[in-house]
């Protein structure tokens, strides 16, 4: 029997169910199956249902069977899912007597759709599983593959990310191998969707548009199916700053839904009409009507997600235009079905926004409590994700929560800053931390102060859109500064990057304004030699060495040490080892790659080459020479990835100066430039990925003397994908990398002196405070801190290099052995000789 399926879809999803098609001569039966093909589900729901009373006391069971079928199928694009599940269920009897195996494995499939569109996600998955036995019992491709995303859809519903992740991939893998030549296109494309759709919902959306670039439209996909994609790529073009078009997106969509009588499809068309208007339009009579048709329409078919939802969207607009009352009841509504039914997503959202009601109409307790009951569902979404690609975006939407809470506990005195330490850094860095040390509780105030020596201050900062705040932390005290976080606040900060990045001659002046915003409030620093700054927000890219003291002329890296950290944890969670204060002379104190040849910048690029360091070799091998212990130097067309793979475990310092490229689309494609793996071979490289996956335990400082190495995707809620985290999260101690483009021999120049402060005994951080000072007070073209303030020294910063044994000491010492062991040979045949005399 020809089989012909056709999609549904109940939010960003695309969900596959079947209606059979054989080629029959025309009979009432046959006009109401053409009625259903031709998506007029309501005449073909009467016609159908007229004709089963006749067809069930007929001994033709292949017609009933067909009749059941179509008629399941109007129904559930009708939303009469009841129906459908029993219409289905008498098919599956059928086929299963006629022994028509594959024919029963699409009927389950019905009775999981219907299911899953009431929010009976337990009914849903036990029948979609009864329908995979049977497909891979028949050795049907098709069914399993389609089974296998529908699987997974179940899942996505409820939060259970990696799995569906799982479910996905493995259709993935199948679909070119197990699927029949006529479907294997549409199947593709059936899971591509789906895979763009969940990590589009985890905020990955340039690896969604990477997925949904792989789309095109065209015959393989049925206009429903085309209307759902439509739906995700309009929500990605909102999310990327074009509402305009989403919106003509999403109103196609909506008449595509509409003229096929596909209610759940409607449903979610006309719920992002609905949000365009309110987020990105500010039409907020046009939102609620959009979410009223939504809720309309959801309600008439059980819809309890789309209901959910609609509820869940109305209550937000009416909260924005001020009917708070009216938006109480609406959210607690969407709360309550949201946990009737177990949506996991749409609870955190119903809380947050029963938050925000609530704390507008001053009730701060149970604003923090629905706030915090909101951040406990998504911390346990977020749990359920066993994978650091699931995890890295995922919290990027939903910082709001967490910024929130942040933002109410510094408004209600007194302010613990216990409290908010705690908040704060479980707001941020968390896929990081998570590679630090995998399942570490929540830092507390009190983990990191231990760690914290008395000549050092912690200065962590946090951004809201409203608001931010400096929380300061030294060994034994504590405090909060309030800040106002004004849109003229955060240019001035700009400023300050901005000029000293492209050498402008006003810095002093932007460095005094910007060093009174972030550095006021701060306590009395006598004694303090030492700042660990943990930037937020916008502060990622801030020079802070640049920064003017308030009440002062001095600049803050002319007072202090200054270094960086991702996440206060660094303190607490890394891998330390410990090290031998000395090394002996033949074990590597460096090893340091440089000046690979000139080649194309990108893999895809072959006519464009990076122009030559002139200075990149001068710069190690003077490096090399300025350590007393042994320098593994490869240069040139030896500076080859195969020798990162050796061990470098224990190896004091790494080094690169060479070209790199931060990809701030996708940290992924991030990478560091090397020589070809066989002379005259394509461009060889060290990408991103590829330094989390290195064993840098024992390595005290790594660095990148290139390019913009600190730059790349930033975050929200996660910060900046760049090198120095790698390196971090990797086993180095400290990382030294750049917030802009580096001028090479400035460069050379102040490396140089940076090894030199270390071979000398120097911390990292006060060597590279003294390399800089020498830079910034010297008559050199290059003080200007366009050719310094870029480097940036991440990690503790306080470890020195481990002394080395010089050789004079080590020949010395053997000659000092060989001559007591030739003395001691020479007493003991004297006194040998004298006793046989």
């Amino acid at each position: 029997m020809d089989r012909r399926r056709r999609i549904v879809r109940p939010l960003v999803l695309i969900i596959v169910m079947t209606t059979a098609t054989p080629a029959f001569s025309a009979t009432p039966l046959d006009d109401a199956v053409r009625l259903q093909r031709e998506g007029r589900n309501r005449e073909a729901q009467r016609a159908l249902r007229a004709l089963l009373p006749e067809l069930r006391v007929s001994t033709d069971r292949a017609a009933l069977a067909r009749a059941l079928t179509a008629v399941t199928d109007a129904s559930i694009a009708l939303g009469d899912y009841e129906s459908a599940i029993q219409e289905a269920q008498e098919a599956f009897d059928i086929h299963q007597r006629l022994g028509q195996r594959a024919e029963a494995a699409w009927d389950l499939n019905a009775v999981g759709l219907a299911n899953l569109y009431l929010g009976r996600y337990d009914s849903a998955l036990a029948s979609y599983q009864r329908a995979l036995a049977l497909d891979r019992a028949g050795g049907d491709g098709d069914g399993e593959v389609t089974r296998l995303n529908n699987i997974g859809n179940v899942q996505y519903m409820r939060g259970r990310y990696s799995d569906a992740l799982r479910l996905y991939q493995d259709a993935m893998a199948e679909v070119d191998t197990r699927t029949s030549e006529r479907s294997r296109a549409r199947l593709r494309k059936m899971t591509i969707s789906n895979l763009a759709a969940l990590y589009q919902r985890l905020g990955a959306d340039e690896r969604a548009l990477d997925l949904y670039a792989r789309l095109r439209t065209g015959e393989t996909m049925q206009p429903s199916e085309e209307a759902q994609l439509l739906i995700n790529q309009g929500a990605l073009l909102r999310r990327l700053g074009d509402p305009i078009k989403a919106m003509e997106t999403y109103r196609q969509a909506q008449a595509l839904f509409a003229r096929g009588q596909h209610r759940d499809g409607e449903i979610g068309a006309w719920r992002n009409i609905g949000i365009a208007y309110a987020l990105d339009l500010n039409d907020n009579q046009r939102a609620l009507d959009a979410f009223s048709a939504a809720l309309k329409l959801a309600q008439e078919s059980s819809n309890q997600r789309g209901e959910v939802q609609a509820l869940l969207y109305r209550g937000e607009t009416l909260r924005r235009i001020g009917r708070l009352a009216e938006a109480a009841r609406e959210l607690h509504a969407a709360l309550s079905g949201a946990t009737r039914v177990g949506l996991v997503e749409e609870q955190w959202k119903a809380l947050y926004g029963v938050g925000r009601v609530v704390e507008a109409e001053g009730r701060g307790d149970d604003a923090r409590r629905s706030y915090e009951q909101a951040i406990a569902a998504i911390e346990s979404v977020r749990a359920d994700l066993q994978t650091v690609s699931l995890r890295s975006e995922f919290l990027a939407d939903k910082r709001d929560v967490y910024d929130a809470l942040i933002a109410l506990r510094l408004s209600e005195p007194p302010t613990s800053a216990a409290e908010v330490f705690e908040l704060i850094e479980q707001s941020r860095a968390r896929t990081w931390q998570d590679r630090l040390q995998p399942g570490a509780q929540r830092l507390s105030l009190g983990d990191v102060q231990p760690k914290i020596a008395p000549d050092t201050l912690l200065l962590e900062y946090w951004s809201g859109a409203a608001a931010s705040a400096l929380l300061w932390v030294s060994s034994s005290a504590s405090g909060i500064v309030k800040q106002a976080a004004s849109p003229d606040d955060i240019k001035t900060i700009q400023r300050l990057t901005d000029t000293v990045s492209r050498a402008g001659d006003d810095w002093r002046t932007a460095s005094t304004a910007a060093g009174r915003i972030l550095l006021s409030g701060l306590p009395d620093l006598k004694g303090v030699t030492r700042l660990l700054v943990v930037p937020d927000g916008p502060l990622h890219f801030v020079p802070f060495e640049v920064l003017t003291v308030p009440s002062a002329h001095d600049l803050l890296v002319e007072r202090f040490e200054i270094s960086y950290l991702p996440s206060a944890a660094l303190l607490v969670r890394r891998n330390t080892q410990p090290n031998r204060p000395w090394k002996w002379p033949w074990q590597r104190e460096l090893v340091a790659f440089g000046d690979p040849p000139s080649i194309p910048a990108a893999p895809s690029d072959a006519g464009a080459a990076l122009p030559r360091l002139s200075y990149a070799d001068e710069e190690i091998r003077g490096i090399a020479e300025s350590l007393p212990g042994r320098a593994e130097v490869h240069v040139g067309a030896g500076a080859q990835k195969r020798f990162l793979h050796q061990d470098l475990r224990s190896v004091p310092l790494l080094h690169f100066s060479t070209h790199a490229i931060a990809d701030t689309r996708d940290p992924d494609r991030s990478r560091i430039l090397l020589a070809p793996a066989v002379p005259g071979g394509p461009a060889d490289y060290l990408f991103l990925r590829e330094i989390y996956d290195l064993d840098l335990t024992g390595v005290q400082l790594a660095t990148l003397s290139a390019c913009e190495t600190e730059r790349g995707k930033v975050i929200r809620g996660e910060g900046v994908e760049g090198f120095s985290r790698a390196l971090l999260a990797a086993g180095a101690a400290s990382a030294v990398t750049t917030m802009w483009d580096v001028v090479d021999r400035a460069s050379a120049e102040l490396m140089k002196q940076f090894y030199f402060a270390l071979a000398q005994g120097q911390s990292e951080a006060s060597a590279l405070r003294r390399a800089k000072l020498a830079v910034l007070h010297s008559q050199l073209a290059w003080s200007h801190p366009r050719y310094w303030a870029g480097y940036v020294l991440n990690g503790d910063g306080r470890e020195r290099l481990p002394r080395v044994v010089p050789w004079g000491v080590v020949v010395g010492a053997l000659l000092f052995c060989a001559l007591a062991i030739a003395t001691g040979a020479y007493r003991f045949v004297t006194r040998r000789l004298k006793s046989e005399v």
